[in-house]
């Protein structure tokens, strides 16, 4: 298929090393599955974006296991005002080797890539406000959608680029006590509870219907 332009600029991305070694001291997580680890996730939030613009940047690595990894993830996702979604770069090693996701917002669409070792593929998806992208190995992806969460509770829609799958849930958010923080239920195709410091930055993520519990390495 031939593939909208609005994507190309992702290829420009600098390599994950390289923008991980710009960053501040990350913020750590563990994972849990059933009570047992079964890895670990570093992430910086920035106040900014690549060449200035405005927004948010979320940059994260993440291993599984937490020692002699089988399989390692690198992401970057960067966030226009309000949220709407710019680049995201989700780069997979594992044993099948690496496979290198690209996505962008253009409207009303979400234009995906993947490339991996001697294949290439796209495909075009719904986008706009609602629409959020998370992973199953990227857990501080969440953090969207703390912030796009009411109090009423918002319907949202996630699409999970690495697999294709799609997700129709409600967030709705409420005070997580002193210091500022965000409490934010989540109900519908992904169900738990996801909290969040002032900072927006993940602080801990329960995840129900998949029995994963995510929590702040302090």
């Amino acid at each position: 298929m031939a593939f909208p332009r609005v994507v190309l600029p992702l290829l420009l991305l600098m390599p994950m090393s390289g923008l991980a070694a710009q960053q501040a001291e990350p913020t750590r997580l563990v994972v849990q599955e059933g009570g047992r680890e079964i890895g670990r996730e570093e992430f910086t939030l920035q106040q900014s974006r690549a060449r200035g613009a405005s927004g948010t940047t979320l940059t994260a690595s993440a291993r599984y296991p937490a020692n002699q990894p089988a399989t390692q993830l690198g992401a970057v996702l960067e966030w226009g005002p309000e949220w709407s979604i710019a680049k995201f770069q989700l780069e997979v090693e594992s044993a099948e080797g690496t496979t290198v996701i690209l996505a962008a917002g253009s409207g009303a669409r979400l234009i995906v890539r993947t490339v991996a070792a001697g294949s290439e593929s796209g495909r075009e998806l719904p986008g706009g406000p609602d629409v959020v992208l998370l992973d199953d190995g990227v857990y501080s992806l969440y953090a969207a959608v703390a912030d796009l969460a009411t109090s009423a509770g918002r319907r949202l829609t996630a699409i999970f680029p690495r697999t294709g799958k799609r997700a129709s849930f409600t967030a709705q958010r409420e005070s997580a006590g002193g210091g500022g923080g965000v409490r934010t239920n989540l109900s519908g195709d992904i169900s738990g509870t996801l909290v969040t410091d002032a900072a927006g930055r993940l602080r801990r993520l329960e995840l129900r219907d998949r029995n994963i519990t995510v929590t702040r390495q302090e």
